[in-house]
């Protein structure tokens, strides 16, 4: 049966608005309610944000601390164990691995045992020495006799002096004899005991249970103290003058980023490199948590005791404008002022400024290039 036009005309009225009420939400969906961020504020060196505006969260704020004025830039530099206090340990003698007793890490004492070889020639220097020490015991008493036959006009003087030189050359054979057990090391028959002349940690190991070691070969063990290390500089031959015995070092290493590692020079080359034109100098670097590794790699400088002090920042917080530099110093919360500031030395990392802010007021280290492009209309 067919509607009528007035009910399809409800039914169509009815369909619209009920299609309006549901359009009506989703029409909104794609509008903020939330005001627009304000715009900074600016005036001629100065720039301030209002509290919780997003450019802030990419603002770091450091504190500027003084520092001794380095010398020179920053020179390439390596870490290495201190050999005023390690040991190499090899095997004297040729002889097969029985015990394995330390292993990389481990601390031992002098003396003490890190492991064990069967060497069979430890066991041919005892049996020397037990026979050198039989024969000067019987030329001994040879000449004993001798002396007392002398005295009674039964030998010669000839045959007294035959008598003493061959017990002055026994004496001869047992002492070789104990200088080369005592040389070889420790131990109980053919067992040869390999030791350390240090205390300290075991840094590397190159041996294992059965292995056959030989005379002479690359250091089975090498032990050291770690908490004291030697720092290698490569000094530009223009800045060698500058370094001086028992000045400080400066320096920091990739591993630990943003902190600061000091030596103490204690030996200069006497040579300049002939294919680098740079001078090897060594300093003492006191390692005592251990942070520090041999083989790091560093870059250093050279800072005198002279007095002369410099503001330390990092290199993100200068930046340029014109032919100066500057750096925005932090007035109040998002309140920030660019300052110009004089750079007495820049390294890799850090820059170390003479004038223009002072120490322990508060700076903007990343973030700063920002900072400026918005004051300047960027």
């Amino acid at each position: 049966m067919r509607a009528s036009a007035p009910a399809a005309f409800g039914r169509a009225f009815g369909a619209a608005l009920l299609a309006t009420a549901l359009t009506a939400p989703l029409a909104g969906c794609g509008q903020s309610d939330a005001p627009p961020a304000a715009a900074p504020s600016k005036s001629p060196d100065l720039i301030s944000y209002a509290p919780g505006s997003a450019e802030l969260d990419t603002v770091q704020i450091v504190t500027a601390t003084t520092s001794p004025l380095p010398i020179s830039a920053d020179m390439n530099a390596r870490l290495a164990l201190d050999e005023s206090q390690t040991s190499r340990v090899g095997a004297p003698v040729a002889g097969r691995v029985t015990q394995v007793l330390a292993d990389i890490g481990q601390g031992v004492k002098a003396g003490q045992a890190l492991a064990y070889l069967d060497a069979p020639d430890l066991g041919q220097a005892r049996a020397d020495l037990l026979t050198a020490q039989a024969e000067s015991t019987r030329k001994a008493r040879e000449m004993a006799r001798s002396h007392m036959l002398f005295d009674g006009g039964a030998i010669s003087r000839r045959d007294l002096e035959g008598a003493q030189a061959d017990a002055a050359g026994a004496g001869a054979e047992l002492e070789r004899a104990r200088l080369r057990l005592r040389n070889l090391g420790s131990g109980a028959g053919d067992a040869l005991a390999l030791t350390s002349s240090v205390s300290g940690y075991v840094i590397d190991r190159q041996i294992n249970p059965g292995q056959q070691v030989g005379a002479g070969q690359t250091p089975l063990y090498t032990v050291s103290n770690p908490r004291t290390l030697w720092l290698f500089l490569d000094v530009p031959e223009a800045s060698s003058s500058r370094a001086r015995i028992g000045e400080a070092v400066e320096f920091d290493v990739p591993a630990w980023p943003g902190r600061r590692f000091t030596g103490k020079i204690t030996q200069i080359g006497l040579a300049v490199d002939p294919a680098t034109r740079r001078v090897q100098v060594r300093a003492e670097v006191g390692n005592p948590d251990l942070a520090l590794k041999p083989e790091m790699y560093a870059r250093a400088r050279l800072v005198t005791d002279d007095g002369r002090r410099a503001i330390k920042v990092p290199n993100a917080a200068i930046f340029e404008s014109g032919m100066k530099n500057y750096i925005f110093r932090v007035e109040a919360p998002g309140r920030f002022r660019r300052v110009p500031v004089e750079v007495g030395e820049r390294g890799d990392s850090f820059s170390y400024v003479t004038s223009g802010i002072r120490n322990g007021e508060r700076i903007v280290g990343e973030g700063a290039l920002l900072l400026n492009a918005q004051l300047s209309g960027g």
